[in-house]
């Protein structure tokens, strides 16, 4: 064999045999097409749009309008939880209150379009109501008269933008800081802003630098009993529970199918509450 020849071939062998060694040692070779490693921790996610605008911490039933193929389709997030009431006796179990919890946490999801925070103070069981609209279909989920148990929860729930698009934000903008249920009313106006923007980073950014400041505060994720399933109307992208004492946060990121927008989920509570306001009103389908 010619010199040359064997040098090659020598060469050749050597390059195989490490590879070989490399990929049994359990590390694949790097792809120049995927995105495993990438450190989202670095990168800069904040909602860009024109023109500027910063959401409110409205009440239920905010709605966003995406402007696609010509005309506007629709996203509302609306749900409801209501204590016992007794409009006779002026007795009330619960007590709504407007508090951005995520905010205060440092545990607000960047690049929120719109979105709503309360805390739900409440002594005894309550019923409650998850009836979305999506993508200007519906009655597509329509989940009544849920028995909640008692004890306070921390409930947030945002919509974020995931592609650069035209948008018309309606909030409805609170005329207190909360409310009793004993009378009607709690919202003063309607804030409608059109605008185009989007988030900078892509979702996953987002989901990674939210998982990042929650455990940084102490919590711990944990296993969860049941997954949500996709549906014709959600499709989860990251359903976490973590635990800090007595103390669980649940953290569902959901793509509102038929939008460029996806729902995200936050319950703050004990064990019993969390998992039962998570059940009702995740996006996704549950079992049983």
């Amino acid at each position: 064999m010619d010199k040359n020849v064997r040098i090659i071939v020598l060469v050749f062998s050597f390059i195989l045999v490490l590879a070989l060694g490399y990929y049994i040692s359990g590390n694949q070779l790097p792809s120049q097409d995927s995105s495993d490693g990438v450190d989202y921790s670095t990168v800069t996610c904040t909602l860009e749009t024109e023109p500027q605008f910063t959401h409110a911490n409205a009440w239920t039933g905010w709605s966003i309008r995406e402007l696609l193929d010509n005309r506007m389709v629709e996203f509302t997030d609306f749900l409801e939880f209501v204590p016992k009431v007794s409009l006779s006796e002026g007795k009330s179990s619960g007590y709504l209150h407007a508090e951005d919890w995520p905010a205060e946490m440092e545990l607000r999801p960047k690049c929120v379009l719109a979105g709503s925070a309360v805390f739900f103070e409440n002594n005894d069981t309550a019923r409650g109501m998850y009836y979305p609209v999506v993508a200007g279909n519906r009655g597509a989920i329509k989940r009544q008269d849920i028995e909640l148990p008692a004890g306070n929860v921390y409930f947030a729930h945002y919509a974020i933008p995931v592609k650069n698009a035209t948008w018309e934000v309606t909030e409805n903008l609170a005329n207190s800081n909360g409310t009793d249920f004993l009378m009607s009313g709690g919202i003063s106006e309607r804030r409608r802003t059109t605008l185009t923007g989007a988030c900078t980073c892509p979702v996953e950014a987002v989901i990674a630098q939210l998982d990042e400041a929650i455990k940084a505060k102490g919590f711990e994720e944990v296993a969860l009993e049941e997954n949500p399933a996709e549906n014709e109307y959600f499709n989860p992208l990251s359903i976490k529970l973590y635990r800090r004492g007595d103390e669980y946060l649940y953290v569902e990121f959901a793509k509102v199918n038929g939008m460029d927008l996806v729902r995200v989920l936050m319950i703050m509570g004990d064990e019993e509450v969390v998992k039962a306001y998570a059940k009702a009103f995740t996006a996704g389908s549950v079992e049983g």
